[in-house]
């Protein structure tokens, strides 16, 4: 009997190609969207699970809770962790990681391998603690785990790094020197196992804390916050109950004496407004999204519970376009129900063989979408940025497909199948079957749901990418076009002045300028507590950043000086100068600034110069308090160009660079390239919606034409008699047309004020946003009816041009 099914079910399925080919086509781009997707989730959320002990690893947060707003930070005083493992019976271990750039070592250098003379760029570099290799359980390719980091001068590198520099030789005990620093070489005390893919810890070189402090007095000072701080807690350990004991201890034994006795002002209830948060080692890719520093550099679990329904979404359209296309052609089958259940046979059996043709589809279609998906797999990487891989060896992965084919197929088939086997063999012999009458409703919910669905998707897709245009085209204060970055320049040392010099007597170039902090990602940030002159102890610290920059920092980056002069090297004085920006101005409460004199940690800065606010960091942050401070930031140069031969500039500078440093290979960016990559992550997740709500509305118009081919079936005698009695072309065009657009305003009706919220929501995590406009919810609603429209046009047009004998014939 099965064989039988199938046999018969094969026939049908070749006696429609049409109609299989577009069931199979939706259902299969469901499926191999669900793969990607699933895939795609799967490896955020799988992040840092394969660390030993991971239940018990935490990262400590600092929470800031004012003006009405949650603000985070991760970075912490060289003793918070010390201090936590010995006030706490509850920790096992602590240890550090600081990967700031701001100090030298952190974050990228030029090393030079003992023996050789050329240099070498590279990244991933964090200065860590021995502790973070036994939290971590960092396995070793060569070397000794426990003491890896023992010793000063020491460091870690990745198999990947010792593979490229040493081949398969163990590089342990040879010497790495940073920057043409030849008097402090670093000594390879171990080569660690990669870290995986789906770990937070992305380093490639792990350079020794031991006897390590920036700046004197730094590892016994509270306030200089430059770490992150990890720990580790006994297996049963409350994490919330902890964190809340730990936090009151913390801030009231040793945080705020500490401040105050440095001569800054904390509230006197300064817990209602500050405290130390745990938060899990597992939850770090997903929930760090009120992290400063963190979300360019992080997932967002909103992002994967929109991707996550938009899957579901895609797979549910697909399995609703099945049930249509099969009613849809219910009428050719059924005088086969008919002459069946007549000879004999019981509806179990017909609802036995409608199944069956569902699920030899669905399993066809899954095939299908396994194939698409493996096809489609260099692509979604690209776009995802993530090293993605079909799980073809995991027995699961085998499993869950099979489960997955039988559960839609039985599903998506049931409807058809009772459906098809409830037709009353006495009226469909005699052409009296009116089919599907009771279910008109059902099926106009249906495309009403996908539509409601396609019209959110349009919503989003056009908002994400206004947002993302907004925040590339608004004025940002200061001027990233003509602008180039060259990286590495500290390694000229003393010879740097001169290179500027040589570089600025090119023709196109108008300014050059050396500092490390820009208004770009991965550049120097140092943030640093202000007070007026004469305030300390008094009033409330302002916390802000705190930039070296030369005298020609502003005009190459065309920042605007409103109030106030600029720095110059002709006046000593201005050692003891600062500019500051507007949100300085604001936040210091000053009225006249320029000639007033701030505090930093006690050092007193007459105020200069005031510069209109710019956006130095992501948009999703508002502009910060800001001062700038005269001095020698040497590791970028920024040149601004005035000519258009850009290649021609770029070649003599590149010749000029060989004159200083032949042995090294000039590295260069383009400011407005580095600047659009600080929203690279924005831009993958923007890439990704774009692809699957483009599919996910493909889908759906495949189930409008399913019922607008149901519609046409149901009909074409209707349509025919009102041919003969002088209905034109217009009237049964429109007649098949108007109620499918009633039902994508119903759709709209819902999907506007769905869509609306949702996507408010999203842009709340920007400071600087546009907003969901009216016009914006209409043009989405007009791009669904046009799709819809022409979706339904060729159905509709067919039908009105039919001749009216090829269906009355029989009549």
């Amino acid at each position: 009997m099965i064989k039988n099914h199938f046999k018969v079910a094969w026939r049908s399925l070749l006696k429609n190609k049409g109609f299989t080919i577009i069931n199979v086509l939706g259902l299969s781009f469901g499926v191999a969207a669900c793969i990607l997707i699933t895939l795609y989730i799967i490896h955020e959320s799988s992040y840092d699970t394969s660390v030993a002990n991971a239940d018990n690893i935490y990262r400590m947060i600092n929470r800031d809770r004012r003006d009405g707003k949650i603000n985070d930070g991760i970075h912490f005083s060289a003793n918070t962790g010390s201090t936590v493992k010995n006030d706490f019976a509850e920790v096992i271990n602590a240890g550090r990681l600081n990967d700031n750039d701001l100090f030298y070592g952190a974050g990228s250098n030029e090393i030079r391998i003992e023996g050789q003379s050329t240099q070498h760029h590279e990244k991933g570099f964090t200065y860590a603690d021995q502790s973070i290799i036994d939290i971590m359980d960092v396995e070793m390719v060569f070397g000794v785990a426990a003491t890896a980091l023992a010793e000063p001068f020491t460091l870690v590198i990745s198999e990947t790094m010792s593979k490229k520099y040493f081949g398969d030789q163990n590089p342990v005990g040879t010497s790495i020197y940073l920057n043409g620093n030849d008097s402090e070489p670093y000594r390879i005390n171990g080569v660690m196992k990669d870290f995986a893919s789906n770990s937070h810890m992305d380093y490639d070189f792990l350079l020794t804390l031991k006897e390590v402090e920036f700046g004197e007095g730094e590892q016994t000072r509270w306030f200089q916050n430059n770490y992150y701080t990890y720990l580790q807690l006994r297996p049963g350990t409350n994490p919330e109950e902890f964190q809340e004991k730990m936090s009151h201890r913390l801030i009231n034994t040793y945080i705020k004496p500490a401040f105050e006795a440095s001569g800054f002002v904390l509230p006197e209830n300064a817990e209602d407004f500050f405290s130390m948060r745990l938060q899990p080692l597992k939850d770090i890719n997903l929930y760090s999204g009120t992290i400063d520093f963190e979300t360019s550099r992080r997932n967002d679990i909103k992002i994967i519970w929109i991707f996550g329904i938009v899957a579901l979404f895609i797979l549910i359209i697909a399995s609703i376009n099945f049930v249509n296309l099969s009613t849809a052609k219910s009428a050719n089958r059924a005088k086969e129900v008919g002459i069946k259940k007549v000879v004999g046979s019981s509806k179990a059996a017909l609802l036995q063989q409608f199944l069956t043709e569902s699920l030899l589809i669905t399993f066809i279609a899954f095939a299908v979408g396994v194939i698409l998906a493996f096809l489609s797999m260099p692509f979604f990487r690209e776009l995802s940025g993530k090293a993605l891989l079909i799980p073809w060896a995991n027995p699961f992965f085998v499993l869950a497909l099979l489960f997955g084919a039988l559960l839609v197929g039985v599903l998506a088939g049931l409807y058809p199948a009772f459906y098809l086997s409830r037709f009353r063999p006495s009226a469909v012999l005699k052409g009296k079957l009116a089919i599907g009458s009771k279910s008109s409703n059902l099926r106009s919910g249906l495309v009403i749901f996908q539509f409601a669905i396609s019209i959110i998707l349009i919503i989003g897709t056009l908002t994400v990418h206004q947002q993302m245009s907004f925040i590339l085209n608004s004025k940002v204060g200061f001027e990233k076009e003509q602008v180039v970055q060259l990286y590495g320049t500290n390694i000229l040392g003393d010879r740097l002045p001169t290179f500027k010099e040589e570089l600025q007597s090119l023709n196109g170039i108008s300014n050059v300028s050396i500092s490390d902090y820009l208004p770009l990602e991965d550049t120097k940030r140092n943030g640093n507590g202000f007070v007026n002159e004469g305030r300390d102890n008094l009033d409330e610290t302002v916390f802000g950043q705190a930039w070296v920059i030369d005298e020609d920092y502003l005009n190459t980056l065309g920042i605007k000086l409103i109030e106030g002069r600029n720095f110059s090297e002709e006046r000593a004085s201005d050692e003891q100068a600062t500019i500051i920006n507007e949100q300085m101005v604001e936040k210091l409460n000053l009225k006249d600034p320029i000639g007033k004199r701030i505090s930093r940690y006690g050092d007193v800065f007459e105020i200069i110069g005031v510069v209109e606010d710019f956006h130095f960091d992501s948009m999703k942050q508002k502009v910060a308090p800001l001062c700038f401070f005269l001095g020698m930031s040497p590791s970028i140069t920024s040149v601004k160009a005035s000519t258009d031969d850009i290649e021609g500039l770029l070649r003599a500078i590149e010749s000029k660079w060989s004159e200083f440093m032949p042995n090294m290979e000039l590295r260069y960016a383009f400011m407005d390239s580095s600047f659009a990559k600080m929203y690279d992550n924005v831009n993958r997740i923007r890439s990704i919606f774009v692809s699957f709500a483009v599919l996910a509305i493909f889908v759906a118009c495949l189930g409008l034409f399913a019922l607008s081919a149901f519609m046409v079936e149901q009909r074409r005698k209707e349509i025919s008699i009102r041919r003969v009695l002088g209905a034109s072309f217009r009237n049964i065009y429109n007649l098949l047309t108007v109620n499918f657009l009633s039902l994508i305003g119903i759709a709209a009706l819902i999907a506007i004020p769905v869509a609306w919220y949702v996507m408010s929501r999203w842009l709340e995590d920007f400071a600087y946003s546009i907003e969901v406009t009216w016009q914006l919810l209409v043009l989405s609603t007009f791009i669904s009816i046009f799709i819809a429209v022409l979706t339904i046009s060729y159905q509709s047009i067919t039908a009105a041009l039919t001749q009216p004998s090829k269906n009355l014939r029989n009549e």
